[in-house]
Parts: C-alpha cells; structure tokens; sequence
C-alpha cells in the first residue's frame, strides 16, 4: 500500500466549513476540533481564508508527510497482506492523505481518502486507525454499527495479537461505556467469523442495555 499526501490553503478553508457544518455533533460526542486563531462558527469565509494563509506553514506539512511515509514503508505490505487475509475482500493499494492544521485527529472518506491533523500525537497510528475505519466501513454501515462501537472495535483490531506487529498500543479514553459488550463479543468471534460478529452487535447491545 502507497500515502500519497495533499495539502494546501484551499483545502484548510474546506477542512474548517466542514468542521462548523458539523460542530453540534462534534461537541456532543465530546469532541474539541482545532480551528485558526480566533475564528469560530460566526466567522465568515473571507476572515477564515484570511486566518489560514496567516498560519500556513508547508514545511510543517512536509515534515508530517516524510515522517509517516518512512514509518508506514516499513509495515505497508505485511499490513495489505494481513488485512486481505482477515476480510477477505480488495484492499486498496494507495490511500490519499490529505493533511491539515484543523478540526479533529483524523477522518475518513469512501473508498480510499483519510484526513490526518498534522498536530495528532501518533501521526502513523491515526493513519492506520482511519485504514481500518474504510476497510470496515461496508460492515458498518449494513449492520447500523454505533459510533463508540466502531471506535472501540478499530482498537479493538489494531490491539490485538494479529496486529501485534503495529506496535500500536493506543486506545481513547472514553468509549462511552460499549466495551462492556462489544470486547466479549470481539474476543470469542471477531477473527472467527467477523461477518458473524458484526452481525450480532444489535443483539448484544440491546440485551446489555
């Protein structure tokens, strides 16, 4: 698998009207995104556009890129492999990162886009995490999976024994509480059956409710 990254003012300036598009729910899952300094959801376009070419720093953009592709080199095709082997299904080869200064961590977009805040702490982990997020995203959608549940069954992926060789060792601090039955559940079927396990988490979590 190939990153191939994108970045630029005009894309900050999309990047922050999603954000305000979005920001209700962003606060109500207990997110805080990143914006310019002193811009809200009342600024207008022009001072936003105004703000990011303040800020703009491409070689702060370069160093992100460089630093991700030389530590995704090392794991891109055990990954492609691994990630074949367990979902059976097409893999894509490249994935279009498109970094930005602003909004949350990191987002994903069908079939192959990944949006990367440059600030995130493990830039390479928040890469991998939105990798994971498109390979199950059909799952996901099909089986009406909650937000807190696909979030902890990523981890859950990227935590455990067949990705031992990610080295990612990192979980969120709050999963809204969904790991009470979503972790059983992944453990006794998940790499057994993931079809069978994506579709008994309604089940489950209206019998743990």
């Amino acid at each position: 698998m190939n990153l191939k990254f994108i970045f630029g003012t005009d894309f900050e300036l999309s990047r922050i009207k999603n954000t305000i598009n979005k920001l209700d729910w962003y606060n109500s899952q207990g997110y805080k995104p990143r914006f310019p300094k002193g811009i809200t959801n009342k600024s207008s376009e022009e001072e936003i556009k105004n703000q990011i070419k303040k800020e703009f720093k491409e070689d702060d953009y370069k160093v992100v890129a460089n630093e991700i592709s030389s530590n995704f080199s090392k794991i891109s095709e055990l990954l492609f492999n691994k990630l074949k082997e367990i979902f059976n299904k097409e893999i894509p080869k490249e994935f279009i990162v498109y970094l930005t200064n602003y909004g949350v961590g990191g987002s994903y977009k069908l079939p192959n886009m990944i949006i990367l805040n440059i600030n995130s702490k493990n830039s390479s982990n928040t890469i991998i995490h939105e990798i994971i997020h498109l390979i199950i995203m059909d799952k996901i959608t099909e089986y009406k999976i909650q937000h807190w549940e696909k979030e902890r069954i990523v981890d859950l992926i990227l935590n455990s024994e067949e990705f031992s060789f990610l080295n990612y060792n990192s979980w969120q601090k709050d999963y809204s509480n969904v790991e009470r039955y979503i972790d059983n559940l992944f453990n006794n079927s998940f790499f057994k059956n993931p079809e069978k396990f994506f579709s008994k988490i309604e089940t489950t979590r209206i019998v743990n409710n």
